[in-house]
């Protein structure tokens, strides 16, 4: 496709030509804070129920009553154990969250930079959201591990996709009307 914008799309006066944000854009954003939603989420989750939680799942793994005081012991410590690496991962997702916040404005925008981090930090999302699934402490967690997941899949798919390339290349100025750029005269 070419670039050349023809004289019918340009503003009147000799303005400077602002293309139109593609909806690929705003299906990033929206699959990008989405996915920092369901993050911040299920770190809520496994930092407030968390250990009742693993203490349910635990006795529904054993097969044991949730009064047996035979067991009460080696479960919670089983819980407590396991509770240290649910707390570290609710804490990676919400530093991936607040990551994912911070680069909305920029993606939807077409910024290259944010649309670069963006697709770095989705295979750590990916990953920590199949380790969730995997775990399925509850289905609460599952389901919202799920939707990260999912999520961050689409908004780099979207963010990529030749229509958010093209807007991202016509908003970037180009080298030859950049005043701070002078040839360089040979001698």
């Amino acid at each position: 496709m070419s670039d050349h914008i023809s004289s019918a799309h340009r503003p009147a006066g000799g303005g400077a030509y602002e293309p139109r944000r593609p909806g690929t854009l705003l299906a990033a954003t929206l699959a990008t804070a989405v996915t920092a939603a369901s993050m911040l989420a299920s770190a809520a989750v496994s930092l407030v129920a968390g250990r009742s939680l693993l203490r349910d799942y635990v006795h529904e793994e054993l097969g044991v009553e949730a009064g047996s005081e035979a067991v009460g012991a080696v479960v919670d410590t089983a819980v407590e154990a396991a509770f240290g690496s649910l707390q570290a991962r609710a804490y990676v997702w919400l530093f991936l969250a607040a990551i994912l916040v911070l680069l909305l404005l920029p993606v939807r925008g077409g910024r290259t930079w944010a649309r670069v981090v963006l697709s770095v930090l989705a295979p750590a999302v990916v990953l920590l959201g199949v380790r969730d699934l995997t775990d399925m402490v509850s289905p609460v967690t599952g389901a919202l591990a799920a939707l990260a997941t999912l999520g961050a899949l689409l908004a780099v798919v979207t963010c990529w996709l030749p229509a958010s390339n093209r807007y991202a290349r016509a908003r970037k100025p180009s080298s030859r009307s950049r005043p701070d750029r002078t040839p360089v005269q040979p001698r």
